[in-house]
Protein backbone atom coordinates (compact mmCIF):
# COMPACT_ATOMS: atom_id res chain seq x y z
CA UNK A 1 0.00 0.00 0.00
CA UNK A 2 1.21 3.65 -0.89
CA UNK A 3 2.40 5.75 1.93
CA UNK A 4 1.54 9.55 2.53
CA UNK A 5 3.71 12.21 1.42
CA UNK A 6 6.08 13.86 4.34
CA UNK A 7 6.91 17.25 4.87
CA UNK A 8 9.52 18.10 7.15
CA UNK A 9 11.74 16.66 9.67
CA UNK A 10 12.42 18.60 13.49
CA UNK A 11 15.15 18.37 15.42
CA UNK A 12 15.22 18.37 19.11
CA UNK A 13 18.54 18.60 22.07
CA UNK A 14 20.48 18.06 18.65
CA UNK A 15 19.55 15.13 17.25
CA UNK A 16 17.48 13.98 14.49
CA UNK A 17 13.80 13.05 15.34
CA UNK A 18 10.76 12.86 13.79
CA UNK A 19 8.14 15.18 14.30
CA UNK A 20 5.19 14.25 15.87
CA UNK A 21 3.07 14.88 13.14
CA UNK A 22 5.00 12.60 11.33
CA UNK A 23 5.55 9.71 14.02
CA UNK A 24 1.55 10.22 13.75
CA UNK A 25 1.45 9.83 9.73
CA UNK A 26 4.13 6.30 10.55
CA UNK A 27 1.26 4.89 12.87
CA UNK A 28 -1.41 5.47 10.30
CA UNK A 29 0.28 4.04 7.94
CA UNK A 30 1.70 0.99 9.78
CA UNK A 31 -2.35 0.41 10.74
CA UNK A 32 -3.52 0.74 6.76
CA UNK A 33 -1.29 -1.76 6.10
CA UNK A 34 1.76 -0.39 4.90
CA UNK A 35 4.73 -2.52 4.20
CA UNK A 36 7.77 -1.36 6.76
CA UNK A 37 10.11 -1.27 3.58
CA UNK A 38 7.80 1.68 1.72
CA UNK A 39 7.71 3.64 4.97
CA UNK A 40 11.64 3.48 5.28
CA UNK A 41 12.17 4.49 1.60
CA UNK A 42 9.44 7.01 1.88
CA UNK A 43 11.43 8.71 4.73
CA UNK A 44 14.85 8.24 3.22
CA UNK A 45 13.78 9.98 0.12
CA UNK A 46 13.41 12.97 2.73
CA UNK A 47 17.06 12.74 4.08
CA UNK A 48 15.53 10.99 7.11
CA UNK A 49 18.74 9.19 8.58
CA UNK A 50 18.58 5.14 8.84
CA UNK A 51 19.06 5.29 12.67
CA UNK A 52 16.37 8.10 13.10
CA UNK A 53 13.91 5.48 10.93
CA UNK A 54 14.75 2.62 12.69
CA UNK A 55 14.19 4.18 15.55
CA UNK A 56 10.92 5.64 15.04
CA UNK A 57 10.03 2.49 13.47
CA UNK A 58 11.06 0.14 16.87
CA UNK A 59 9.50 2.60 19.16
CA UNK A 60 6.49 2.39 17.07
CA UNK A 61 6.39 -1.16 16.62
CA UNK A 62 6.87 -2.43 20.16
CA UNK A 63 4.12 0.46 21.31
CA UNK A 64 0.83 -0.25 23.57
CA UNK A 65 -0.57 2.31 21.87
CA UNK A 66 -0.14 0.96 18.25
CA UNK A 67 -1.21 -2.42 19.98
CA UNK A 68 -4.27 -0.61 20.92
CA UNK A 69 -5.35 1.06 17.92
CA UNK A 70 -4.67 -2.08 15.83
CA UNK A 71 -7.10 -3.47 17.75
CA UNK A 72 -9.58 -0.50 17.59
CA UNK A 73 -9.20 -0.56 13.61
CA UNK A 74 -9.74 -4.38 13.29
CA UNK A 75 -13.25 -3.64 14.81
CA UNK A 76 -14.12 -0.53 12.82
CA UNK A 77 -13.43 -2.26 9.59
CA UNK A 78 -15.20 -5.34 10.36
CA UNK A 79 -17.79 -3.22 10.87
CA UNK A 80 -17.14 -1.43 7.50
CA UNK A 81 -17.33 -5.01 6.00
CA UNK A 82 -20.59 -5.85 7.36
CA UNK A 83 -21.88 -2.63 6.03
CA UNK A 84 -20.70 -3.26 2.78
CA UNK A 85 -22.27 -5.94 2.92
CA UNK A 86 -25.64 -4.31 3.56
CA UNK A 87 -24.92 -1.95 0.97
CA UNK A 88 -24.36 -5.32 -1.72
CA UNK A 89 -27.92 -6.30 -0.86
CA UNK A 90 -29.62 -3.13 -1.27
CA UNK A 91 -28.40 -2.11 -4.06
CA UNK A 92 -30.41 -5.19 -5.90
CA UNK A 93 -32.92 -3.04 -5.17
CA UNK A 94 -34.08 -0.62 -8.21
CA UNK A 95 -36.42 1.78 -6.93
CA UNK A 96 -38.10 2.45 -4.01
CA UNK A 97 -41.49 0.67 -2.87
CA UNK A 98 -44.94 1.79 -3.79
CA UNK A 99 -47.79 0.45 -2.40
CA UNK A 100 -50.97 0.58 -0.38
CA UNK A 101 -50.83 2.18 2.78
CA UNK A 102 -50.40 -1.15 5.33
CA UNK A 103 -51.52 -2.29 8.59
CA UNK A 104 -49.31 0.20 11.78
CA UNK A 105 -47.74 -3.56 12.50
CA UNK A 106 -46.90 -4.19 9.26
CA UNK A 107 -45.55 -0.77 8.62
CA UNK A 108 -43.08 -1.09 12.20
CA UNK A 109 -41.61 -4.36 11.09
CA UNK A 110 -41.11 -3.79 7.23
CA UNK A 111 -40.18 -0.26 6.92
CA UNK A 112 -39.47 1.35 10.44
CA UNK A 113 -37.66 -1.51 12.12
CA UNK A 114 -35.60 -2.02 9.37
CA UNK A 115 -35.07 1.82 7.71
CA UNK A 116 -36.55 1.28 4.30
CA UNK A 117 -37.91 4.28 2.06
CA UNK A 118 -41.42 3.28 0.80
CA UNK A 119 -44.31 5.38 -0.86
CA UNK A 120 -47.78 5.44 -0.22
CA UNK A 121 -50.47 5.86 -2.92
CA UNK A 122 -53.66 5.77 -1.38
CA UNK A 123 -53.76 7.95 1.74
CA UNK A 124 -53.50 11.67 0.31
CA UNK A 125 -56.06 10.92 -2.28
CA UNK A 126 -58.33 10.55 0.87
CA UNK A 127 -57.70 13.45 2.63
CA UNK A 128 -60.09 16.79 1.78
CA UNK A 129 -57.07 18.39 1.12
CA UNK A 130 -56.35 16.79 -2.02
CA UNK A 131 -58.97 17.90 -3.76
CA UNK A 132 -59.97 21.46 -1.57
CA UNK A 133 -55.73 22.89 -1.56
CA UNK A 134 -54.00 25.40 -3.74
CA UNK A 135 -52.59 28.68 -3.64
CA UNK A 136 -56.40 30.21 -4.65
CA UNK A 137 -57.98 28.14 -1.81
CA UNK A 138 -54.99 29.01 1.23
CA UNK A 139 -55.71 32.64 0.26
CA UNK A 140 -59.22 33.04 0.23
CA UNK A 141 -59.19 30.62 3.81
CA UNK A 142 -56.42 31.71 5.82
CA UNK A 143 -55.37 34.71 3.96
CA UNK A 144 -54.93 37.35 6.68
CA UNK A 145 -52.94 34.78 8.87
CA UNK A 146 -49.64 35.94 10.32
CA UNK A 147 -46.86 33.64 8.96
CA UNK A 148 -43.03 33.51 8.60
CA UNK A 149 -41.24 32.89 4.96
CA UNK A 150 -37.72 32.29 3.60
CA UNK A 151 -36.86 34.54 1.10
CA UNK A 152 -33.65 35.96 -0.66
CA UNK A 153 -32.94 31.84 -0.77
CA UNK A 154 -31.42 32.25 -4.36
CA UNK A 155 -28.39 34.81 -3.37
CA UNK A 156 -27.50 32.55 -1.06
CA UNK A 157 -24.90 29.40 -2.16
CA UNK A 158 -25.98 27.76 1.56
CA UNK A 159 -29.70 28.76 2.54
CA UNK A 160 -30.59 25.97 4.72
CA UNK A 161 -27.70 26.26 6.63
CA UNK A 162 -28.39 30.07 7.29
CA UNK A 163 -31.96 29.77 6.91
CA UNK A 164 -32.24 32.41 10.23
CA UNK A 165 -30.83 34.80 8.05
CA UNK A 166 -33.51 34.61 5.55
CA UNK A 167 -36.70 34.87 7.93
CA UNK A 168 -39.47 37.66 7.57
CA UNK A 169 -42.78 37.35 8.52
CA UNK A 170 -45.91 38.19 6.09
CA UNK A 171 -49.41 36.94 5.80
CA UNK A 172 -50.65 34.25 3.76
CA UNK A 173 -52.08 36.12 1.24
CA UNK A 174 -49.26 37.86 0.13
CA UNK A 175 -46.78 35.09 0.25
CA UNK A 176 -49.59 33.14 -2.08
CA UNK A 177 -49.15 36.84 -4.57
CA UNK A 178 -45.63 36.21 -4.20
CA UNK A 179 -45.46 32.86 -5.31
CA UNK A 180 -47.46 33.40 -8.34
CA UNK A 181 -45.33 35.93 -9.50
CA UNK A 182 -42.15 33.98 -8.83
CA UNK A 183 -42.21 31.81 -11.81
CA UNK A 184 -39.76 28.83 -11.18
CA UNK A 185 -37.49 29.67 -8.35
CA UNK A 186 -35.60 28.69 -5.12
CA UNK A 187 -35.79 32.31 -3.96
CA UNK A 188 -38.78 32.20 -1.54
CA UNK A 189 -39.80 28.70 0.31
CA UNK A 190 -42.42 27.60 3.30
CA UNK A 191 -40.01 25.29 5.04
CA UNK A 192 -40.23 23.32 8.26
CA UNK A 193 -38.23 25.44 10.73
CA UNK A 194 -40.82 28.31 9.58
CA UNK A 195 -42.86 26.21 11.78
CA UNK A 196 -46.28 27.47 10.38
CA UNK A 197 -48.07 24.85 10.82
CA UNK A 198 -48.28 25.54 14.60
CA UNK A 199 -49.37 29.43 14.32
CA UNK A 200 -53.01 29.62 15.28
CA UNK A 201 -54.39 31.04 11.89
CA UNK A 202 -53.41 28.00 10.13
CA UNK A 203 -55.11 25.48 12.65
CA UNK A 204 -57.90 25.37 10.07
CA UNK A 205 -55.20 23.34 7.30
CA UNK A 206 -54.97 20.28 10.00
CA UNK A 207 -58.97 19.86 9.52
CA UNK A 208 -58.38 18.97 5.76
CA UNK A 209 -55.60 16.52 6.90
CA UNK A 210 -56.20 12.70 8.24
CA UNK A 211 -53.41 10.90 9.67
CA UNK A 212 -52.86 6.93 9.58
CA UNK A 213 -54.94 5.90 12.26
CA UNK A 214 -52.56 3.75 14.90
CA UNK A 215 -49.46 5.71 13.12
CA UNK A 216 -49.72 9.14 14.77
CA UNK A 217 -50.36 11.06 18.16
CA UNK A 218 -52.88 13.23 16.54
CA UNK A 219 -52.29 15.32 19.55
CA UNK A 220 -49.17 16.71 18.92
CA UNK A 221 -49.52 17.32 15.23
CA UNK A 222 -49.43 20.87 15.34
CA UNK A 223 -46.15 21.30 17.27
CA UNK A 224 -44.76 18.24 14.66
CA UNK A 225 -45.87 19.00 11.82
CA UNK A 226 -44.44 20.77 8.88
CA UNK A 227 -45.59 22.60 5.86
CA UNK A 228 -43.73 23.20 3.03
CA UNK A 229 -45.65 25.62 -0.11
CA UNK A 230 -43.74 27.46 -2.82
CA UNK A 231 -43.01 27.35 -6.21
CA UNK A 232 -41.46 24.87 -8.73
CA UNK A 233 -37.54 25.42 -8.57
CA UNK A 234 -37.35 25.60 -4.52
CA UNK A 235 -34.42 22.96 -2.94
CA UNK A 236 -33.62 21.23 0.22
CA UNK A 237 -30.18 20.74 0.00
CA UNK A 238 -28.61 17.57 0.92
CA UNK A 239 -29.01 16.50 4.07
CA UNK A 240 -30.82 14.02 6.60
CA UNK A 241 -33.12 14.05 9.62
CA UNK A 242 -32.83 12.67 13.11
CA UNK A 243 -35.98 11.36 13.13
CA UNK A 244 -38.57 9.16 10.99
CA UNK A 245 -40.51 11.31 8.84
CA UNK A 246 -43.76 10.64 6.48
CA UNK A 247 -43.58 12.96 3.59
CA UNK A 248 -47.02 13.63 2.12
CA UNK A 249 -47.37 15.14 -1.46
CA UNK A 250 -50.58 17.30 -2.03
CA UNK A 251 -50.02 19.43 -4.42
CA UNK A 252 -47.85 19.78 -7.21
CA UNK A 253 -44.62 17.39 -7.81
CA UNK A 254 -41.26 16.87 -6.06
CA UNK A 255 -38.25 15.07 -6.97
CA UNK A 256 -36.43 13.32 -4.35
CA UNK A 257 -33.03 11.59 -4.57
CA UNK A 258 -32.23 9.51 -1.63
CA UNK A 259 -29.13 7.46 -0.43
CA UNK A 260 -28.74 5.41 2.46
CA UNK A 261 -27.33 6.25 6.01
CA UNK A 262 -24.12 4.14 5.64
CA UNK A 263 -22.83 5.13 2.63
CA UNK A 264 -19.32 5.74 2.97
CA UNK A 265 -19.45 8.84 0.63
CA UNK A 266 -21.81 10.65 2.18
CA UNK A 267 -20.49 10.61 6.03
CA UNK A 268 -16.95 11.64 4.37
CA UNK A 269 -19.13 14.81 3.17
CA UNK A 270 -21.45 15.18 6.66
CA UNK A 271 -21.32 18.98 8.09
CA UNK A 272 -23.61 18.23 10.94
CA UNK A 273 -27.26 16.72 9.39
CA UNK A 274 -26.39 18.59 6.15
CA UNK A 275 -23.74 17.17 3.27
CA UNK A 276 -21.18 19.66 1.44
CA UNK A 277 -22.06 17.36 -1.88
CA UNK A 278 -25.32 18.56 -4.28
CA UNK A 279 -26.65 15.18 -6.03
CA UNK A 280 -27.04 17.89 -9.17
CA UNK A 281 -23.46 18.87 -9.85
CA UNK A 282 -21.29 16.33 -11.01
CA UNK A 283 -18.90 14.35 -8.35
CA UNK A 284 -17.51 11.31 -8.22
CA UNK A 285 -18.26 10.89 -4.58
CA UNK A 286 -21.83 10.57 -5.91
CA UNK A 287 -21.44 8.72 -9.16
CA UNK A 288 -20.15 6.12 -6.69
CA UNK A 289 -23.31 5.70 -4.24
CA UNK A 290 -26.11 4.16 -4.16
CA UNK A 291 -29.42 5.99 -4.33
CA UNK A 292 -32.73 6.21 -5.21
CA UNK A 293 -33.98 8.94 -7.63
CA UNK A 294 -37.95 9.31 -7.41
CA UNK A 295 -40.67 11.99 -8.07
CA UNK A 296 -42.97 12.06 -5.53
CA UNK A 297 -46.27 12.78 -7.42
CA UNK A 298 -49.30 14.79 -6.27
CA UNK A 299 -51.33 12.27 -3.29
CA UNK A 300 -48.55 10.20 -2.46
CA UNK A 301 -46.57 9.84 0.87
CA UNK A 302 -42.84 9.26 1.35
CA UNK A 303 -42.13 7.61 4.39
CA UNK A 304 -37.91 8.85 5.45
CA UNK A 305 -36.32 6.45 7.41
CA UNK A 306 -34.34 8.47 10.18
CA UNK A 307 -31.10 9.09 8.86
CA UNK A 308 -31.45 8.86 4.82
CA UNK A 309 -29.75 10.90 3.29
CA UNK A 310 -32.35 13.49 0.43
CA UNK A 311 -32.32 16.28 -1.34
CA UNK A 312 -35.29 17.59 -3.07
CA UNK A 313 -36.64 20.15 -5.83
CA UNK A 314 -39.88 20.89 -6.70
CA UNK A 315 -40.82 20.17 -10.18
CA UNK A 316 -44.37 22.10 -9.80
CA UNK A 317 -46.05 24.91 -7.80
CA UNK A 318 -46.11 22.49 -4.56
CA UNK A 319 -47.76 22.62 -1.08
CA UNK A 320 -46.51 19.44 0.91
CA UNK A 321 -47.17 18.54 4.68
CA UNK A 322 -44.98 15.99 7.15
CA UNK A 323 -45.17 14.79 10.08
CA UNK A 324 -42.61 13.03 12.43
CA UNK A 325 -45.27 12.39 15.86
CA UNK A 326 -45.40 8.87 15.15
CA UNK A 327 -46.71 6.87 18.07
CA UNK A 328 -43.68 4.93 18.86
CA UNK A 329 -40.20 6.51 20.52
CA UNK A 330 -38.93 8.72 17.37
CA UNK A 331 -35.86 10.82 18.68
CA UNK A 332 -32.60 9.81 17.38
CA UNK A 333 -31.24 13.83 17.88
CA UNK A 334 -27.91 11.69 18.87
CA UNK A 335 -27.70 10.62 15.53
CA UNK A 336 -25.36 13.46 13.87
CA UNK A 337 -22.63 11.48 12.37
CA UNK A 338 -21.14 15.07 10.92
Amino acid sequence: MAVRALKKLSTRRGRATLSPAYRAWLVENLLRGAGEAAIRAALAERGVPQEVIAGALAGARGSAELAGARAATAGLRREALAGRLRRALRATSPSIERRALPSPQEFLKSYWATGTPAIFTDVVPRWPAFSRWSPADLRERFGPAEIEMSIGRAADDDPDVRFKEHVRPTTLADYVDRVLAAGETNDLYLIANNRNLARPGLAGLLEDVTLPAGYFDASRSASCGALWFGPAGTVTSLHHDTSNILFFQVVGRKRFRLYPPDQPQLLAAARGVYSTLDPELPSPELAEAFGFDEVLLPGEALFLPVGWWHHVRALDLSISVAFNNFVWPNDFEWYKPG
